[in-house]
């Protein structure tokens, strides 16, 4: 589509003759008709076509197409422990394992959040999502990494 733009040429301009002069050593100016192609005319009418076709929205932006992949969910069971407020800013994942970046510190499996007895059970960078559980009372909670909203 920039190709389009910055061409600035129409597919019905590529197929005319179009009429040109040039200038040669004895300084008589004589008209030149170019000849095209028909991969150029071929290219003309791709680049009109990719003029209409509208910018998609960022893939930054928008919702995960993959709707079978779930986040790690906690079994059910009535909360009594209330889990720390915090939330998953981003997850990374890398070879040496994924890291979870949780209010303002990187945290991996096993680390200890705050000092109330919660712990990273599981990082999932797949579904965006942060197992964590209070080890003293078996809680479980599931903490999501949240979706930008689109302007």
């Amino acid at each position: 589509k920039g190709t389009a733009i910055w061409v600035g040429q129409s597919p019905e301009g590529a197929d005319a003759s179009v009429g040109a002069t040039a200038t040669v050593d004895s300084g008589v100016i004589e008209s030149f008709t170019p000849e095209w192609s028909s991969e150029q005319i071929a290219a003309a009418h791709r680049v009109a076509e990719l003029r209409e076709v509208p910018f998609d929205e960022s893939p930054l932006l928008h919702p995960r197409k993959n709707t079978d992949i779930s986040p790690i969910e906690a079994p059910e069971r009535p909360k009594t422990i209330t889990p720390p407020d915090v939330s998953v800013r981003i997850i990374l994942h890398s070879r040496h394992g994924d890291v979870a970046l949780i209010g303002h510190n990187r945290y991996r499996v096993g680390d200890a959040i705050g000092q109330d007895g919660w712990f990273v059970e599981a990082i999932d960078a797949v579904s965006r999502s942060v197992l964590i559980v209070h080890r003293p009372s078996g809680e479980k909670a599931t903490l999501v990494v949240p979706m930008p909203r689109s302007r």
